[in-house]
Parts: structure tokens; C-alpha cells; sequence
């Protein structure tokens, strides 16, 4: 793909093109020692490449001219190669040499080479110098207008001798671009079977070349006057050799860095000649040039002879650099140019696919404000991009953007508006030096996060911070997430997370001293968590072994008697394990710990330690309860959860909430309940409705969102055991003051956004305790049980309802496949307090329109309808799984009850809403009506009724009873009815 590798990037290396010898003491040498065995011909024709057998060897003289080696003749010694030669692969008529040389003297006989044919007498050859003067033949041997002679030069110094011959142009001899000699006309070169090409000496004897050579180019083909300007600028630059004319590339001077290495240049000449592609020794090629006209040139050259190539971290801009640099020369405008650069020598090993390659261009050379920066596409080894602008005198170079750096001033690489992260950075890794603070005030998501000895970041309030792999924090390093700040890691295994410095985060937990929380830390210190690390803003916590905190010490004091976690058997209240405060828990076990009695509001805590992050894995055996906790400094997704561990576990996730209005340390004074979360809905915990109108009572807290906040503690139940854990995929950015999650310390309220149908009935007791039970249709679901979507009952409550399914499993969730408006699902009654009742929808979503829902009682064949009221019904004491089911459907008729009087009953007309009575007695027998609620209160009195009819409009639905008074009889007619 890399055409024009000759030299100055003019003709190519590999055989191809008209370039046919080329010697570079910089390539191809074998030797012993300091003597030279071989020279490869650095054009890439093989049959070229010069050997020396004998004793009589020339040397290598190291890095004698410009730092480039250089070959030294002492008059006697030779390369040379003995080659069939046609005049396909050698000269006939023209030809073009270049030759960077110096003589010991000038008068000695000497030859630096010729092809001296073992038969015939025509010859291309070069003597510098012969007796005083130099000559360059071509053709027969001696002949006139073969030779070009120029006498009275300068040998002994270096010199740039070009050649070029041509039938239509003549023969021209230049020493550094000055012309010595123009001679019109030339002979044909004769190609003999069997030919011998020297370099050094004649074929035979002495009279050898003595001095040295630094470079041999041949072409067999007169080259262009823009492509020789181009290829004596090269060797000018090389070999630190001032041109007379045409000195166009300059860089090469000390005062401008010396750039001396690999130049190379497009460009076109006075006469309209032109070269457009150009690559040369380096890996830098430039074609196509926009706007091309007489005289205008680009060059370029490296500042490194032999580069290693690597890349470091420029620290004026933090970008990843190559370890060498190129500048330019132009002359003239000859526009904008495509480039492409061999990469296949460069070590990108640490570049992130998802990150380009630059071009980035400068007039400093330390790259701090950039003219232009391009990026490169990749396709295999190349790295190329099209139409740049390459001014004049402008460095350039190739970099990619590894990190963000704040380098305690100021941001350097992101994408947001100071050059700080933003969420579109997930490339580059997020580094934060000592200084100043670093503050994030909008999602950031980086690749990585490292935060340097002494140094901080803050991550705003509601922030998120997202990193693909590992967060390093190192001595004395802090990263601090403020309010609800949130660290996320995409990582998948275990966690890679190091240093000694901190993250910071803070959560609120309850202040009622006799109220638990029930959680777990999202950071660890040496791969675990001592409860005795927590802090609050003043510094770490102190512990007392009494059963009361105190608030006032700074820090404040906590009891160390209610720290305890769970792992046994279900149902077991013996298997609470109690903790101390330097017990080692594990990332993702949960843990309890009472409030501090600081008043009535949240208590803040502290925790400070390596963010949790990766795969934390447990073990839990059949049928048994294990109290985890969320274990990362950020949300998690519930669901994922489950499904993960839905072959281990039995599904729903229990959380705990405790009655603000507890007082008291005593187990049968702990009022409280837990909410449920399943895949399809959640539940919240039970609610004390007792003294809501005077505004000392709790109403129902809300359910659990989907989402888990930082450190919430929640159980987990097993049916077959096995390993079961948390994982990075799990994690999600949820805030509780959104009320994207409810951490159970506040009544925050969200209904998670699907077309799922959902319906939600709150149970109110006679001692005003409210329980909520839900149903709800789930594709995924059957009429069995189906784990994760079913939930059965958790809390150790009498006055409960439930779902009692046909394989008697007693459910607070039940899930269906589809609504089906002739089922009928059985409601189950666990009452140890007679009185009445109430149930209601409390809650629904994606309910259709039409739907109307009705709790029946199957003995008596009444209906109430729940969609925009309260049934009430009165309960005995005991287990009832028979009498109520919920449905979608009456009869035309409301339900009755018969007397004792067979003769006397009701009905009721839905559309009139009015009741008939039927009963033998005429209405004039009638003294009046009256009608009692459940609980005894009269409701409505009808003295001396005109008809039987009496009228509900204003009733709301429920239970009542009718009682007819007669006027002749004593007896009275009771009859129980239900509006529905």
C-alpha cells in the first residue's frame, strides 16, 4: 500500500519501479568486525546486492556523517557483484545517480564505481576524483560525447554529485544542485551476457577509490527536475549538507530543531515537472495535493533517525503522544493533502478500540493549542485521513486521548463544558491529581476512575459517576459522592478495585432509638466491613454495651447490644447471630443496628472505605432466610435480581419497617411489618391507621420500587438452596428524592411504568391495622404457583386476608396469565378480632374501563362492588377460606338472605337503586322502616311508609339491616341485606 519508498519518496523499495540500486549505510550492512561483507540493495533488486570475499574489505565508519554511518575505501578494497545484466533491469540510454561522497585526495587514480563489462567496451561509470577531476560516463567507454569531466572542484569535503542522462535532454552533472556541466548529447549503454559492477575500485588491481560514501542512488531513467530537487533535499537533510539552489527544506537546520531524518517531499518544479506521492525512508506518506502549481513544494522530516515507536503521556495536554515528531516545510501553497501512516511498528497495546488515532498539527512543538487535529482511520497497518491543511513550519505528530485529567486547576480531555467528563466518555479513563478539588456536576461515565495520592473528587448531589472497569483511590486520595451521588461499575468477575484511599458515602437511617435499620455497607475496608468503621459527620462512632445510644457525644454513641444478622432456617427468630462491632461482614450480607435517638429526624451515616463492586456470591440451604443488604455505592435493579437467582431462591424480597411511634426495646412492644417485592408488584408493610385524625398514626408507607437504594437490607427465602448473588449487572441510577426508590425510612411513592394489570386490595382490622394483598397478570405466569411473581405470607400477623389458591398456598401476591372475568379467586381469613371489616381497591394500574371488581360472599350471594367503595364485613374469630372470593361479575339480582319467615325478603333494582321489600302484611299494617349499618348505628327511619319501596341512592356500598315494625303486632321482621 505504500508506494514511492525510494528515496525523498521517490521511486519505490521493492523492485518495482525504475529506481535499481540504492546504498544506504543505514540499511543492509553485514560485516565483521568493522569490515563490510555485504551491502543490500536498498531498491529492492536483489541481483544488486554487493558482497566482498577477500581480505581487501572496506570499512564501516559509524556514525561519522550527520550520526549516519558512512563506508570507507582505501584505495584497494571493493563491493561487488557479478550479474547477468538486460536492459530490463539496467540502464540503456539514460539514467539518473545521486552520490554522497568525500576523497582523501584528489590526484590518486580512484573509481567509486562502474560496471565494467568482463567483455565489450561500453561502461556506465563514475570517477571521483581522476587525476584532479571528476567524470560520469555512459556508453562507450572514453567516447566524447560519452564523458561529462569537470576539473578544479572541492573533493575532500562532502558533495552531493547528481547525474542524469537523456537522448531528448543530454547529460547534466551537479554538485549540490549547482550545474557543472550540460552536455547535449549521449550514447547507448550496451548490456553484455556477463557483468561485473563494482563499487570502490576497477575490476581488476589497485587504483581503487580512497575516502567515503555515504549514499549511491541509481535510476535508470532520467527522473524529473521536481523529483530531483526532492531527492537532493532528502540527502541535503541526511547529511547535513546546504544546498545552492532549491535549498527548500529547512528543518534540518539546529536553529529548527533538525529534523534531518526520513525527509521527504512532493512538489512542482519551474518547468511544470511534478512528484505528488511521496513516503520515503519514513512512515509518513502525503500524496495528492489540492492545489499544485509551479514551484510549490511540501516537505517533511522526523526529528528521530531510528525510533522505537511509543507513546507517553504529554503532559501539557494530557494526550497520549508518539515518541517522535515531524515538521514541515513548504514553499508556496500546494493545498490540502491526504496522508497515511505505517502503525505497524507502534505500540498500541494500550489504546482502547473505542478511541482514534490523531494527526494533530502545531506551530509549537509541544503540541498546547493545536492548529488542527484529524482524526485516523485504521485499516490494517494504515492509519490515513484526507484533506489536511499542512501550513508551513508546523510540527506534527500522532497522539489518541486516553484520559480526563484534572490536574488540580483544570480539566483536560472530557467532553463536557470545562473539559470535564460527561456521559459520553466511557473510552477514557478519569484521572484526578492532587490540587484543588475536582467537582462532577453532571452523569459522568468513564472507563476508569483513578484518584491520586491526596487528591479529591466530588461527585454532586443526584450525580451519577459511571466507570467500565476499576476505581483506584490512593493514599490520602478521596472519592466523595454527596447526597445522592452514586457510583456505578460495569465491570463483570470480581472486583478490581485497589488503593488506600476512600470512597465516600453517606446514608439516613432511622433516629427512633428503638427502631431497627435493617442494611448493609456499600464499601469495605480490606475486603470486608467492621460495623465499628461506621462514621457520622464528625468521625468515627463509639459503641456502648447498654440498650440506649446517646446522641449528644460527638461523635454520637450507639448500642452495640442490637447488632445481629440472619442466615438459618425460616421462621427460626433464634437464628439472629449477634455481631459485634469488629466483626468481619461480608460485602452483601445485611446486618441490624438501632436508631441514635437523635430526635425525630434521619440519622446521617458515613461510610468510608473501596466501593464494593463485582460478583459477591453466597450459599443458602433449603428452606431458609438470609438478611442481605445491597452491597454497592449505588442502586440496584430488583428484578434483575430475582431472575438471576430465581432458580435458588423462592423470589420475593421482604423489607422491614418499623411504627415510628415504637418506644419500647421489648419484643412484644415491636410494631412493624415488612413490604414485599415480587416481579410482578409490591406490597407496602402493614400501617397503623389508629390515629390518623388526631395526626399521630402512620399512614400506609408506600411499596417498594423496583429499584433497592444504597445499603437497604432486605430478606431473601430459599426453597431448594444452592449459590445465589449480586453482580454489576444488577446495579442502576435510581434517587430516592425522585422517588425512583424507596429506601424504608420515608414515604416516597412511584408506580413503575408498564402495561402490566395490577390491583391492589388494603385490608383495614377493627383495631385499624391496614394490610395490603395484590393480584396482578403476567404473561410469564400460570395459575400455579410461579416463583418470583408469587409471594406468599411473611409476617407473623392474626387479622390477616390472603389468596388461597386451589393448591392451598396462602399468597400476599397472586399472579395470573390473563384476566378472565369468570374467575373466581378465593380470599382467605386468618381473624382473631370479631368485629367489622374493610376492604378496598386501594390501588390500580392499566385497569380497563369496564372492569368492575366485587367482593362476593359465596354463602350468602351478596356483592359489593370495590371499584369506587369500601366493603365492610363483620368477621368472627377463626380461619375462613370459603365464605369471600374476589370477582369480575355479579348477578342481575342483588343477593338476599332469607328469614326464618320465608315469606319475607328484599331485592334490589340497580338501575333505581331502590330496595323492595316482599312481605305478606299490607303496607297500610306498617309502622315504619328502619335501617341500621353494621355496627349498629341507624341510618335511616321511615314512619307510616306509603309503599314498599324504599330508596338507596344516598347509601354507600356495604352491609345493612332492615327492620319492619308492625302496628298491630308486637313482633318485628329483620331482614340483613348488602348494596352493593
Amino acid at each position: 500500500m505504500f508506494s514511492q519508498t525510494g528515496p525523498g519518496g521517490v521511486g519505490t523499495n521493492d523492485g518495482t519501479s525504475n529506481l535499481i540500486m540504492w546504498y544506504r549505510p543505514d540499511s543492509g550492512l553485514s560485516v565483521s568486525g568493522t569490515s563490510i561483507d555485504s551491502w543490500e540493495n536498498s531498491a529492492g533488486v536483489a541481483a544488486f546486492d554487493l558482497t566482498s570475499t577477500t581480505t581487501e574489505r572496506p570499512t564501516l565508519e559509524a556514525g561519522a556523517n550527520n550520526g549516519y554511518n558512512e563506508i570507507s575505501f582505501n584505495g584497494t578494497n571493493k563491493l561487488y557483484t557479478g550479474l547477468t545484466l538486460t536492459s530490463a533491469n539496467f540502464i540503456t540510454n539514460q539514467a539518473s545517480s545521486f552520490l554522497v561522497t568525500r576523497a582523501d585526495n584528489t590526484w590518486q587514480t580512484s573509481c567509486v564505481y562502474t560496471t565494467d563489462p568482463l567483455v565489450g567496451s561500453t561502461r556506465f561509470t563514475t570517477h571521483i576524483p581522476w587525476s584532479n577531476a571528476v567524470y560520469f560516463d555512459i556508453g562507450t567507454c572514453c567516447s566524447p560525447d560519452a564523458r561529462l569531466e569537470v576539473s578544479g572542484l572541492n573533493f575532500t569535503d562532502y558533495s552531493i554529485w547528481s547525474y542524469v542522462a537523456n537522448p531528448a535532454t543530454g547529460k547534466q552533472l551537479y554538485q549540490d544542485l549547482t550545474l557543472l556541466q550540460d552536455r547535449a548529447n549521449t550514447t547507448n549503454y550496451t548490456s553484455f551476457s556477463s557483468q561485473r559492477f563494482n563499487l570502490g575500485g576497477y575490476t581488476t588491481g589497485s587504483n581503487g577509490f580512497m575516502g567515503d560514501i555515504s549514499e549511491v542512488i541509481i535510476f535508470k531513467e532520467k527522473v524529473n527536475m521536481a523529483q530531483r530537487i526532492i531527492i537532493n533535499n532528502y540527502l541535503a537533510a541526511k547529511f547535513n549538507k546546504s544546498l545552492t539552489s532549491t535549498d527548500f527544506y529547512n528543518k534540518d537546520n539546529p536553529g529548527n530543531g533538525n529534523f534531518d531524518h526520513h525527509v521527504a517531499g512532493i512538489g512542482q518544479a519551474t518547468d511544470g515537472s511534478n512528484h505528488t506521492d511521496s513516503q520515503g525512508t519514513g512512515i509518513v506518506r502525503i500524496s495528492n495535493p489540492r492545489n499544485l502549481d509551479d514551484n510549490e513544494f511540501l516537505f517533511w522530516g522526523e526529528e528521530t533517525a531510528n525510533p522505537t515507536y511509543n507513546f507517553s503521556t504529554n503532559t501539557v495536554n494530557y494526550t497520549e503522544q508518539l515518541n517522535s515528531r515531524w515538521r514541515t516545510s513548504r514553499r508556496g501553497n500546494p493545498g490540502r493533502v491526504d496522508i497515511a501512516i505505517d502503525i505497524s511498528n507502534f505500540d498500541l497495546s494500550r489504546k482502547q478500540a473505542c478511541v482514534s488515532l490523531e494527526l494533530v498539527i502545531d506551530n509549537n512543538s509541544d503540541f498546547s493549542s493545536p492548529d488542527d487535529v484529524y482524526p485516523l482511520t485504521i485499516s490494517g497497518n494504515t492509519a490515513s485521513a484526507t484533506n489536511i491543511r499542512m501550513r508551513a513550519n508546523r510540527y506534527f505528530t500522532i497522539r489518541y486521548t486516553d484520559q480526563i485529567v484534572w490536574d488540580g486547576t483544570t480539566y483536560f480531555n472530557g467532553s463536557g463544558p470545562i473539559n470535564d467528563p460527561d456521559a459520553t466518555d466511557s473510552c477514557l479513563k478519569l484521572t484526578v491529581k492532587a490540587g484543588g478539588i475536582a467537582t462532577l456536576t453532571a452523569n459522568a461515565h468513564v472507563r476508569e476512575i483513578e484518584v491520586e495520592n491526596n487528591a479529591e473528587l466530588q461527585v454532586s448531589d443526584g450525580i451519577l459517576i459511571e466507570a467500565e472497569s476499576e476505581v483506584i483511590i490512593n493514599t490520602n486520595g478521596n472519592l466523595n459522592l454527596l447526597g445522592e451521588a452514586q457510583l456505578i461499575q460495569n465491570h463483570t468477575g470480581l472486583s478490581s478495585n485497589s488503593g488506600d484511599g476512600n470512597l465516600i458515602i453517606r446514608q439516613q437511617g432511622t433516629a427512633n432509638q428503638y427502631n431497627y435499620n435493617y442494611w448493609g455497607s456499600p464499601v469495605n475496608q480490606s475486603g470486608s466491613w467492621q460495623i465499628g468503621n461506621l462514621e457520622d459527620a464528625n468521625g468515627t462512632i463509639t459503641f456502648t454495651a447498654g440498650n440506649n445510644p446517646n446522641s449528644a457525644t460527638v461523635p454520637i454513641t450507639l448500642s452495640s447490644k442490637w447488632l445481629f444478622c440472619f442466615n438459618n432456617t425460616s421462621g427460626n427468630y433464634f437464628g439472629w447471630k449477634k455481631l459485634a462491632t469488629t466483626t468481619n461482614i461480608l460485602p452483601g450480607t445485611g446486618f441490624t443496628m438501632k436508631g441514635s435517638g437523635a430526635g425525630t429526624s434521619d440519622q446521617e451515616y458515613v461510610f468510608r472505605g473501596t466501593p464494593n463492586s463485582g460478583d459477591y456470591t453466597f450459599s443458602i440451604p433449603a428452606n431458609s432466610e438470609f438478611l442481605l443488604a445491597n452491597p454497592y455505592p449505588s442502586a440496584i435493579d430488583a428484578y434483575t435480581f430475582i431472575l438471576d437467582n430465581i432458580l435458588v431462591l423462592d423470589g420475593p424480597l421482604y423489607f422491614w419497617e418499623s411504627f415510628p411511634t415504637n418506644s419500647s426495646h421489648f419484643l412484644n412492644n415491636y410494631q412493624g411489618g415488612y413490604a414485599t417485592l415480587t416481579l410482578l408488584l409490591s406490597l407496602p408493610a402493614v400501617a397503623d391507621l389508629s390515629g390518623l385524625t388526631s395526626g399521630t398514626g402512620t399512614a400506609s408507607k408506600p411499596a417498594p420500587t423496583r429499584y433497592i437504594p444504597v445499603g437497604q437490607g432486605f430478606f431473601v427465602r430459599s426453597l431448594l438452596g444452592g449459590n445465589f448473588g449480586f453482580n454489576n449487572a444488577q446495579r442502576e441510577f435510581a434517587r430516592e428524592s425522585l422517588n425512583e426508590t424507596v429506601f424504608y425510612r420515608s414515604a416516597n411513592k412511584k408506580s413503575e411504568i408498564d402495561n402490566r394489570l395490577k390491583l391492589w386490595f388494603a385490608f383495614e382490622t377493627p383495631t385499624k391495622y391496614e394490610k395490603t394483598i395484590g393480584l396482578g397478570y403476567d404473561k410469564n405466569t400460570t395459575y400455579n404457583y410461579d416463583k418470583g411473581y408469587d409471594a406468599k405470607i411473611y409476617d407473623d400477623f392474626n387479622d390477616i386476608v390472603y389468596w388461597n389458591t386451589d393448591n392451598n398456598e396462602k399468597l400476599l401476591v397472586q399472579s395470573l396469565p390473563e384476566l378472565n372475568r369468570d374467575d373466581k379467586l378465593a380470599l382467605g381469613l386468618n381473624i382473631t378480632t370479631a368485629g367489622l371489616y374493610k376492604l378496598k381497591l386501594s390501588k390500580f394500574e392499566n385497569m380497563p374501563e369496564d372492569l368492575n371488581v366485587f367482593l362476593l360472599d359465596d354463602i350468602n350471594k351478596t356483592y359489593q362492588k370495590l371499584n369506587d367503595n369500601t366493603a365492610e364485613i363483620y368477621l368472627n374469630s377463626g380461619d375462613d377460606q370459603n365464605q369471600y372470593a374476589i370477582v369480575f361479575k355479579e348477578d342481575s339480582t342483588l343477593g338476599y338472605q332469607e328469614f326464618d319467615n320465608a315469606q319475607a325478603y328484599v331485592s334490589y333494582n340497580k338501575t333505581t337503586e331502590t330496595l323492595q321489600l316482599h312481605i305478606n302484611e299490607p303496607i297500610s299494617e306498617i309502622k315504619n322502616f328502619q335501617i341500621y349499618n353494621i355496627i349498629g348505628q341507624n341510618v335511616l327511619s321511615i314512619n307510616n311508609p306509603e309503599n314498599k319501596t324504599i330508596g338507596l341512592s344516598n347509601f354507600e356500598s356495604g352491609a345493612f339491616i332492615l327492620k319492619v315494625t308492625f302496628k298491630n303486632k308486637p313482633e318485628t321482621a329483620t331482614i340483613k341485606f348488602i348494596k352493593p
